[in-house]
């Protein structure tokens, strides 16, 4: 019997929880879900219960809707900017970056809310089912993973050696856990139990958040239980675009991923793209004009949406292809934060649904409570164009992440990617294998890619082998093979006679399975 549900996944332990939930009757939505809980597990660092997270669904009659579970701006107002919070350097970990931790720069989390809304609007096994095996897995023990050991060891002196409890979980014998080593994580199994049992009002207006308000409130810090208790995961309404006869779908504003990606797509489609060298300087002048726009029109959450309409429709008036792309180089730079680490999960069955779902807790806060790692996101300057805690209270971070799905002629594909500000670039260039060249979803998530890399030092174009990267007249940055700097693109795809495919990208630790 051939397979009905695809999976792709940050990691194995990940892509085998969500088949495990597919095997007990679960549905491509059930799956993803099953897998984002994992990851709460088999990630630390890149994704938590108290980070946050996207989740895009398309159901059988192709409708598509997301569901924001970002990270929100304490109701609480901080007696000044930066109340609880240390800066940090960390020099050995995306070419060096200053970041915020600690209590001062916890945001109220998300990604829990945005998994059960996803459940409750769409899943079709029960709540608990979805955590059964990240429960195992964590009191269990898991051997501990090479990226989040890589992560560790080069930011555990400055930031999760601050905390006992951190110290308690990743250095149980007074070193930082290595790949391979045992992490036992009791105290987030029981957690998570608890969640299972309850319900998310255990972390939003229960035990769990209690728990958490009163650490940060002993570490200095702001947020409290009437931060936690009024957060909803919001339902919206996607972005799209139509680009080479596929319709396009992301994350809506105040995220700006998907804005970004569907500007980016708008001014790819109708582009030169019939050689080598054309290709590849449309898709790199597309990168960055939409990220330069990005920069200078997506500061205040609230004016993302408007922004974004106003140049989608400027490019329709201009007609495909010919939207002036050069802008200047200086504004670029100041685009190019580097983001945090993120995960991501596609699925796709073959009924119809398919789900995509990013996740990030940031580079973490350093602090654990009852097993959880609470996300920083209120320390990330790229998370908070206006300044240190000068989000409106309520508003939603900045965000990158660009779950998609996207439906073309023959078939309809999940489709996302970790990477910072590499995400668009990663999904577009997939795209344009899939929908362009008709290639496999295989060979498109593994085609090179490149990326325009705004450096102190100059624009720098980074490619992959096989790319003429060297002739576009920036300054040449080729890498000898393919590369995580590139994201970690996981896609699924169901065609529209229910034949379902996934492909992790080799660039990163992914897995898939079928089901």
């Amino acid at each position: 019997m051939p397979p009905s549900l695809a999976i792709a996944a940050g990691n194995e332990m990940n892509a085998r929880a969500a088949a495990n939930v597919a095997r007990a009757g679960g549905n491509a939505v059930d799956a993803c879900l099953a897998a984002a809980v994992m990851a709460w597990v088999a990630e630390p660092f890149f994704a938590s219960i108290c980070g946050s997270g996207f989740v895009i669904v398309r159901d059988p009659d192709g409708r598509v809707e997301a569901i924001d579970g970002n990270t929100v701006m304490p109701l609480t107002v901080p007696s000044e900017p930066g109340q609880g919070l240390r800066r940090i350097y960390v020099p050995d970990y995306s070419d060096g970056l200053y970041t915020g931790i600690g209590s001062g720069s916890v945001a109220v989390p998300g990604a829990l809310a945005a998994v059960h809304e996803a459940w409750r609007r769409h899943g079709h096994i029960e709540w608990a089912a979805l955590f059964a095996d990240a429960v195992a897995a964590a009191r269990d023990g898991i051997p501990m993973p090479r990226t989040s050991a890589y992560y560790l060891s080069v930011t555990y002196e400055r930031l999760w050696s601050l905390y006992p409890e951190s110290r308690a979980v990743f250095a149980p014998h007074g070193t930082p856990l290595r790949e391979g080593d045992p992490l036992v994580q009791t105290e987030l199994a029981d957690a998570l139990e608890i969640v299972a049992g309850r319900g998310p009002q255990a972390l939003y207006d229960g035990e769990l958040g209690k728990e958490v308000a009163d650490a940060i409130a002993a570490d200095g810090g702001f947020l409290t239980a009437s931060d936690l208790a009024p957060y909803r995961a919001e339902v919206r309404a996607p972005v799209e675009t139509s680009a080479f006869g596929w319709r396009v779908t992301s994350n809506p504003p105040p995220a700006v991923g998907g804005a970004v990606l569907v500007h980016m797509l708008a001014l790819l489609d109708g582009a030169d793209l019939s050689d080598p060298v054309a290709r590849l300087s449309a898709i790199v002048e597309a990168q960055r004009a939409s990220t330069t726009y990005r920069s200078e029109k997506y500061e205040d959450p609230g004016e993302i949406a408007g922004a974004l309409d106003e140049v989608l429709l400027e490019l329709r008036g201009r007609g495909p292809g010919s939207a002036s792309v050069g802008e200047s180089s200086e504004t670029l730079r100041r685009s190019a934060a580097r983001s945090p680490e993120t995960t991501h999960a596609s699925t796709a069955d073959a009924d119809g649904y398919l789900c995509s779902l990013t996740e990030s807790n940031g580079y973490g806060a350093g602090m654990v409570v009852h097993g959880m790692l609470l996300n920083n996101a209120l320390g990330e300057e790229e998370l908070n164009p206006l300044g240190t805690h000068r989000l409106p209270p309520g508003s939603r971070c900045h965000s990158n992440m660009a779950p998609t799905i996207a439906a073309g002629p023959d078939r309809v594909v999940s489709i996302g990617s970790p990477g910072a500000t590499r995400i668009v670039s990663a999904i577009a260039q997939t795209l344009v294998r899939l929908a362009v060249d008709g290639e496999t979803l295989d060979d498109a998530v593994a085609a090179p890619r490149a990326h325009l890399d705004p450096r102190p030092d100059g624009e720098t174009l980074c490619y992959e082998p096989g790319l003429p990267g060297d002739r576009l007249g920036y300054r040449p940055r080729p890498y000898d093979e393919l590369h995580m700097f590139f994201g970690g693109v996981n896609a699924a795809s169901v065609s529209h006679d229910g034949v379902v495919e996934a492909a992790h990208d080799p660039r990163r630790s992914g897995a898939r399975a079928l089901v």
